[in-house]
């Protein structure tokens, strides 16, 4: 395999490939994120994700909890799972299903041990055994049809749509002419480009499902008390920013996605599986916290996120690549910036060329480079939560 053709990575059971080999651990309760931070801090090379809420959720939001968190644990950078929790039958609810699949799982209930110290240093040493467990295997080479790729953007601004968008878009549509998947999200943000997913769909039954996606986003939105979503943006910072309307700013969105043939869509937090390799779209909220959560439930490794006015989010274990071809963010020095594409709108970079350095570094990280997200440890995991985030 070639240099364009293969990542080195992480070979795991089911047959995926994690860029990261790191121990997840997830709590399944508000009421003991607290103890999944502490585990988190004492041992190295985990990754935190907390829960929101966790108890008494009902219908579509318990749907999309239980898929979240069971496929953030899944996610293939992840390695093994500590799950932390209230009592042992959350615990054992998740981690059937986990070990099942092949993944290592050790449960830590607080009502167990009966004491907030005895709970965290079980958590502490059941992590610890897991990352040293772990830590021997070595990265091989694999296809870059192992890859999934979720391409997100947030505080867009005038130069999004321009420059940083569809530089980013050269660079899906680079990974998915070597053999790639890339994703694209957050449904509300496309509105009034949608026809144009539709329009590149492989058949009728995909274009009819990109159309729906918008509706059931506008009916749940109605059912949230806000009649008409679409006035909801764009946001204040993207006015600020320069952007109009939600169509200016959907157009732009859609760049980010490449150039290439629809060809399938996929619920929140549901497994994308490419089968074809290439371009998918999965229905998500808005705000970038919860699109890049149904990004990691659905396997994707990496995620691109451009921005134009600067956004400090990213995923705990998902290596978040930021993009900006804003001049002025690039020039103020923002500190999450891995790729600086802003000599686009200076008349110095074409697009194609700004995508290949996204691209190049895309690869850099598959490979194992940190992204400056990484390295702050900054990642946040947000549920969404029906007829609000959405």
């Amino acid at each position: 395999m070639g240099k364009k053709e293969s990542f080195f990575g992480f070979e795991r059971d089911d047959g995926s490939a994690g860029v990261r080999n790191r121990v997840g651990i997830i709590s399944l309760m508000d009421n003991s994120n607290g103890l999944a931070l502490k585990i988190h801090n004492n041992v190295r090379e985990t990754d935190l994700v907390t829960d929101l809420f966790g108890r008494k959720m009902i219908g579509r939001n318990h749907e999309m909890r239980m898929k979240a968190i069971h496929g953030m644990a899944m996610n293939p950078n992840i390695c093994a799972v500590v799950l932390v929790s209230l009592h042992k039958p959350s615990t054992d609810a998740f981690a059937g299903p986990i070990a099942a699949a092949g993944k290592d799982v050790e449960c830590i209930a607080f009502q167990e041990y009966g004491s907030t110290f005895r709970t965290i240093e079980a958590g502490t040493v059941a992590a610890a055994k897991l990352v040293r467990k772990h830590s021997t295997q070595h990265r091989v080479e694999l296809p870059l049809s192992k890859l999934i790729f979720g391409s997100e953007c947030g505080g867009s601004d005038f130069s999004s749509g321009l420059s940083g968008n569809p530089a980013l878009g050269h660079a899906a549509d680079m990974l998915m002419d070597a053999g790639g998947t890339v994703v694209l999200s957050e449904t509300a943000e496309i509105m009034g480009a949608e026809h144009l997913l539709a329009e590149r769909s492989v058949n009728q039954s995909v274009a009819a499902a990109i159309v729906q996606s918008i509706a059931d986003m506008e009916e749940m939105s109605r059912m949230g008390g806000v009649e008409d979503i679409r006035k909801t943006n764009p946001s204040a910072d993207n006015i600020n920013g320069g952007l109009t309307t939600l169509a200016e700013k959907a157009l732009g969105a859609v760049k980010k996605a490449g150039t290439k043939t629809l060809q399938g869509v996929v619920d929140y937090c549901d497994p994308v599986v490419p089968n074809p390799p290439g371009f998918y779209f999965m229905s998500t909220p808005a705000p970038a916290c919860e699109s890049m959560t149904g990004f990691a439930a659905g396997g994707c490794q990496i995620i691109g996120f451009n921005t134009g006015l600067g956004q400090p989010s990213s995923h705990p274990f998902t290596p978040t690549i930021k993009v900006s071809g804003n001049p002025l963010t690039a020039e103020r020095g923002f500190d999450d910036l891995d790729v600086d594409v802003s000599d686009i709108m200076r008349g110095q970079m074409s697009i194609e060329e700004g995508g290949e350095k996204i691209f190049n570094e895309l690869m850099s990280v598959a490979n194992g480079r940190r992204t400056f997200t990484e390295l702050f440890d900054t990642g946040q995991s947000t549920i969404g939560v029906a007829g609000a985030s959405f």
